[in-house]
């Protein structure tokens, strides 16, 4: 069932329920109401026959009639008479009772009650050392045809109020849904060939305004992913085409004629050099791809960061001989740890000091270790070209290379991959650069915490 549907069924139900209990309060409270408005006049009419009773002496006959028609009778279908008890239980009533009733007016000092389609009361009173009973009875016809309207006027509200509620209900659930059913028509007309396309937000602040916002930023960014990806697929392409375009440029140049030993070895160097650039570059693209895909449940264990760095520059020194990187350490704060994954981390930290070293020219390249706010700060210093100021927000780009940076060997994917192993640590990467001066890379990692 749709929600339009499903809304308006409520909303006709709940204001169904709620008219059938105000009419039906209405005739209830009303039926009450008139109901002892007819039992005050009885009691009048009580208290003024058993006036005239009393002063029927003072009157002939003839006097008492007259005062009796013109003060008596003033009801519907009203009688009334005084009976006399001897205490026998056999009194004679002027008008025919139901015998339940005849046992029961004697007994009470004042009943109400209901003969047929009349209503009465009765009343004893003592005069002269007798026993009296004064019984008035009437029919209510003004209040009976005063209720018989009302409930026609409730029923004719009810048949035609409720089909009414229905209607009403549907078109303003149709007319409030209306926005959503548009922005759904305009969803499903987006696709990857225009995610440029958006929502309109006619209400920021209501909630199907906040809803097409969210929907809108959610389509930021998708667009942005899919340009990434975009992105990513065009470079990874260029990088590894390069490569093989000038591998098999040297093979076809080497093989076009006869060469001798020297000139063979020249090709084959160059043929390393290029398979090389490839090699690395296809590592860095499924080291990235892997931790692009990692759910950021990798194996920590405590790391002691004066080791581990040494490790890791020794390893890379030994890997790069032409390089020169020195290690700096505040002494009190030598045993420093963190939790990490050991693999991950010593790829970080090869590719960030790899970066520092290449675009420094093969300066001296400085590592400083210190702790900041319960951090271990780690700042890789170079002296080299420095990074320009409208690429430092894109260096962390997959394959993004400065302007500065052409000709200098690379891929453009080690900065990336560092920073998301360095993120998935709970960590960051700050940078600071100076065009022609150099730049300042700073790690920061959580210190591990004492058990």
């Amino acid at each position: 069932m749709r929600i339009r549907t499903r809304l308006s069924l409520v909303f006709s139900i709940i204001a169904s329920v709620l008219f059938i209990l105000f009419g039906g309060s209405v005739y209830y409270y009303s039926s009450l109401h008139r109901n002892r408005d007819f039992l005050n006049d009885l009691r009048e009419r009580v208290e003024i026959t058993e006036k005239i009773f009393l002063e029927k002496e003072s009157f002939t006959e003839e006097e008492f009639d007259k005062i009796r028609n013109q003060f008596l009778h003033t009801l519907p279908e009203e009688t009334e008479e005084v009976v006399q008890l001897d205490g026998s239980g056999n009194e004679k009533f002027k008008y025919e009772y139901p015998l339940e009733l005849q046992t029961q007016l004697p007994k009470n000092k004042n009943l109400e009650f209901k003969w047929g389609n009349k209503q009465g009361i009765s009343r004893l009173f003592r005069v002269k050392g007798k026993d009296y009973l004064i019984i008035v009875t009437a029919m209510d016809e003004t209040g009976q045809r005063y209720l018989m309207d009302l409930r026609k006027i409730i029923l004719s509200l009810l048949i035609f109020g409720i089909p009414l509620i229905w209607l009403s209900s549907y078109l303003v659930t149709r007319q409030a849904l209306m926005p959503i059913s548009k922005k759904i028509e305009k969803a499903n007309s987006i696709s990857a060939s225009n995610l440029h396309q958006r929502l309109e937000v006619l209400n920021p602040k209501d909630e199907i305004g906040q809803m097409a916002i969210a929907f809108n930023l959610l389509l930021d960014r998708l667009e942005s992913s899919f340009e990434a990806q975009k992105a990513f697929i065009r470079n990874a392409s260029h990088e590894i085409r390069n490569p093989l375009t000038a591998i098999l440029g040297e093979a076809e140049l080497a093989l076009s004629r006869k060469r001798n030993e020297d000139e063979y070895k020249t090709a084959l160097k160059a043929i390393l050099y290029e398979a090389e650039i490839l090699n690395q570059t296809v590592s860095n693209l499924l080291q990235l791809s892997r931790m692009q895909a990692v759910d950021e449940k990798i194996f920590l264990e405590s790391i002691e960061m004066k080791s581990f760095l040494n490790e890791a520059i020794k390893s890379y020194t030994y890997q790069n001989p032409d390089h020169q990187v020195k290690l700096m350490f505040d002494e009190w704060e030598a045993s420093m740890k963190v939790q990490g994954n050991r693999s991950l981390l010593f790829v970080a930290f090869s590719n960030i000091i790899d970066n520092a070293c290449k675009f420094s020219d093969n300066q001296v390249v400085e590592v400083k270790v210190g702790v900041r706010h319960a951090e271990v700060q780690i700042s890789v210093i170079d002296r080299g070209v420095g990074i320009l100021k409208e690429d430092l927000e894109k260096v962390s780009t997959p394959f993004f290379r400065g302007s500065n940076a052409i000709g200098i060997k690379g891929s453009g994917i080690g900065l990336s991959l560092s920073v998301r192993i360095i993120e998935l640590h709970g960590g960051r990467l700050d940078i600071e650069s100076e065009p022609g001066k150099g730049t300042i890379l700073t790690i920061s990692l959580p210190l591990e915490q004492p058990s």
